[in-house]
């Protein structure tokens, strides 16, 4: 079994707390003085110098670290590990190797992804369970014992500071851790909420590969179907192919006869048609001939032309160069002054920043000082109220003092009675504090 943590002690929360962190955020000095007593700064300090002594006392009885077993989990574990790294690869090839496929018409390869899909994340579930059971069965005895001593060194490091803080009428080192694992905490649960929108990703993806084997199981099935009507209708045509043979050889043979007539007639045509071709032939190589001295010609002014073509390209090459070369010593002087320009405008922009926190700042500054001015005015209310009260309650108890004494001994008992009752709901009232906006 992996070694548990002790749970610390957990302490009362000091009496304005809240103000002190609240006077930290918002830049001003929480003194402990203006809202905690002396007398309860000297309990709290007795209170954290006792659980300091009890930490120090589990400290002498906790094992030596360096005797427990501090083996590694071995070459199973780095193996596992491996194992996923490799799954996790082939999943993101795999997921976009879909992303192509869906847009293609033919599904198949499509849902032979999906499979491979649904196959690779159940082997990494069995593989997550496999290092879940060997870090079960190879616990790490000595690094749970080293992070106890050293969650007890900085548990008692912070208390003795906060003893040493709550003397000087402050505690904000203690504030300060507070917000600190305030913050880890919140990392922790956004890493969980992240697993948990994966987990439920893979579920979806797990229904939806079920509907596309339900679709593909549907779909083999028509295919089946279409595939014996084929058959049927094939079956068909074989018995009606032998009763049509003798009728088509009889009028292939009838079809022949006159094609051959026709041919033969044709054949006449075509031997006409060849002497006037072979006229025409003669008189197209008299053409050629002709043609063939032109095009002679014409090739060697075009050569020329290739000539003077040839020397013109070098001389601009020539020009285009050298104007390339001016045009790169121009954009190096132009990348010259766009760094001197780049450099002016952050510093312009940084000014803008200054002045735009300094103007925040005195926002934030306005509406605290609002918020006294509100919390001053409620207090200052609710003490005319109180002293209402108490000067009626005074009225009132003259008032009976001063009635007719017509019950005797029992009347000044019951007066007696009434006001032993009513004092201490006075003092109560007196040391009430109103309760001020952000509390």
């Amino acid at each position: 079994m992996l070694a548990q943590t002790p749970t610390p002690t957990t302490l009362p929360p000091l009496p304005g707390q809240r103000t002190a962190i609240d006077g930290l955020l918002t830049g001003q000095d929480a003194s402990i003085e203006a809202i905690l007593p002396l007398s309860k700064t000297q309990s709290y300090i007795s209170i954290l110098e006792d659980a300091l002594e009890q930490l120090a006392v589990l400290g002498d009885i906790a094992p030596d670290v360096g005797k427990t077993d501090n083996k590694p989990l071995g070459e199973e574990v780095t193996r596992i590990l491996k194992d996923q790294r490799a799954l996790e690869a082939r999943y993101q090839e795999l997921l976009l190797e879909q992303d192509r496929l869906k847009a293609l018409p033919n599904k198949t390869k499509y849902k032979e992804s999906q499979l491979a899909i649904l196959d690779i994340t159940n082997e990494l579930q069995q593989s997550t369970q496999v290092l879940a059971r060997s870090l079960k069965t190879h616990p790490s005895v000595a690094q749970n014992l080293l992070k106890i001593q050293q969650e007890r060194s900085s548990l008692q490091a912070l208390m003795g500071k906060t003893i040493r803080e709550l003397r000087e009428s402050r505690f904000d080192s203690l504030v300060s851790t507070v917000e600190e694992e305030y913050r880890k905490r919140n990392t922790l649960q956004n890493t969980i909420n992240r697993e948990n929108e994966a987990s439920n990703l893979l579920k979806s993806l797990q229904h939806d590969l079920h509907l596309e084997k339900r679709l593909l199981e549907e779909e083999t099935t028509d295919r089946n179907q279409v595939i014996q009507q084929l058959k049927d209708t094939i079956q068909e045509i074989n018995a009606l192919t032998t009763s049509e043979q003798k009728y088509i050889k009889k009028e292939t043979k009838a079809h022949e006869s006159s094609v051959r007539q026709q041919c033969q007639h044709k054949e006449t045509l075509l031997d006409s048609q060849k002497q006037t071709l072979l006229l025409k032939i003669s008189q197209e190589q008299k053409a050629h001939s002709k043609i063939a001295e032109f095009l002679t010609r014409q090739r060697e002014g075009l050569e020329r032309q290739i000539q003077e073509w040839m020397t013109k390209y070098e001389e601009d090459t020539e020009n285009k160069a050298n104007e390339l070369e001016a045009l790169k010593q121009r954009r190096t002087q132009d990348l010259d002054r766009f760094e001197e320009l780049v450099q002016a405008y952050e510093g312009l922009e940084k000014i803008v920043e200054e002045d735009r926190a300094l103007k925040l700042k005195e926002a934030e500054e306005a509406r605290v000082a609002r918020e006294r001015e509100r919390a001053a005015t409620r207090i200052q209310r609710w003490y005319r109220k109180h002293k209402k009260r108490i000067a009626e309650a005074q009225a009132a108890a003259s008032k009976s003092a001063k009635g007719p004494k017509k019950g005797g001994a029992k009347g000044k008992a019951a007066a007696t009675a009434g006001g032993k009752a009513s004092a201490p709901g006075t003092a109560k009232s007196r040391g009430k504090t109103p309760k001020t906006p952000g509390k």
